[in-house]
């Protein structure tokens, strides 16, 4: 997604002013899908059912991959009128992820807000690890308060990812305004900021997005919906299930909504 805008409050999402886009260097704006991990892979390797894959690293990472392959490859659209748009990815297992899938974007207008449905199929053969995200860039500088009711929230190590220990419970709604501020949450159902003076844009997901990943700057906020803790693949693996990590047989999928509407704030 590059560009999405309030008839009213003008530019939700920080509009894509690029116009070549760099598969490796997505610019700091609009949206793009979380297919099949999202944030950094330590290593650019895991190990799944006792084997250990390596895959493509990022190359400006040292050695480390960052949000999976999907965002970087060209996408179909199978569906499409005035209100909505369906666009699909058929991913044959490569360098960059060992295990086939099928993932789809949906997108829905409606007088209330935006529907975004992201679902992902497996199609290896085989048994492998999934999940699915959506990374936003909203319009939201630090004068802006963002807030959200996630209960818990990760120790991180020094690189933003989380440590492996269980979350400890938050002791605020409201994210500091401090730019460079990242934060991996769980146990959420909206998270909100101010648009303009008595109103608020407010996210929220269904329960398989169990986990909300936020990071600040002075220019945007990302507020991610994701279905599994950051850095889950780099945990053991029985630990994973306990992060949100699904395992999906062949032919089964992943599939969840995010929702974004405006409200008033006397609501």
């Amino acid at each position: 997604m590059t560009h999405l805008t309030h008839a009213e409050f003008g530019n939700i999402l920080v509009p894509t002013k690029a116009d070549v886009f760099e598969p490796w260097n997505w610019p700091k704006a609009g949206a793009y899908p979380l297919f099949p991990y999202h944030n950094r892979l330590y290593g650019a390797c895991f190990t799944h059912a006792g084997v250990s894959h390596d895959v493509l690293p990022h190359p400006l990472l040292a050695g480390d991959a960052m949000h999976g392959p999907a965002h970087r490859r060209p996408w179909r659209v199978a569906r499409q009128a005035n209100d909505q748009v369906t666009l699909l990815l058929d991913y044959e297992a490569d360098a960059e992820w060992p295990f086939a899938f099928e993932a789809s974007q949906s997108f829905f207008l409606n007088d209330h807000g935006l529907t975004v449905e992201l679902s992902i199929t497996n199609r290896a053969g085989v048994p492998a690890p999934f999940a699915l995200g959506w990374h936003p860039y909203f319009v939201a500088g630090l004068d802006r308060d963002v807030r959200t009711d996630a209960s818990l929230a990760y120790a991180l190590d020094p690189f933003h990812v989380p440590t492996g220990n269980p979350p400890l419970p938050r002791p605020e709604a409201s994210l500091p305004a401090k730019s460079g501020y990242t934060q991996h949450l769980m146990n959420w159902s909206t998270a909100r900021f101010d648009l303009d003076v008595g109103y608020q844009l407010v996210l929220g997901a269904d329960p398989v997005f169990h986990h909300l990943a936020a990071h600040r700057t002075e220019y945007y906020m990302c507020l991610e919906p994701v279905s599994m803790a950051a850095g889950t693949l780099c945990q053991p693996e029985h630990q994973r299930t306990n992060l949100g990590l699904t395992i999906l047989q062949p032919g089964e999928s992943l599939t969840g909504n995010i929702r974004l509407h405006i409200q008033s704030m006397l609501e």
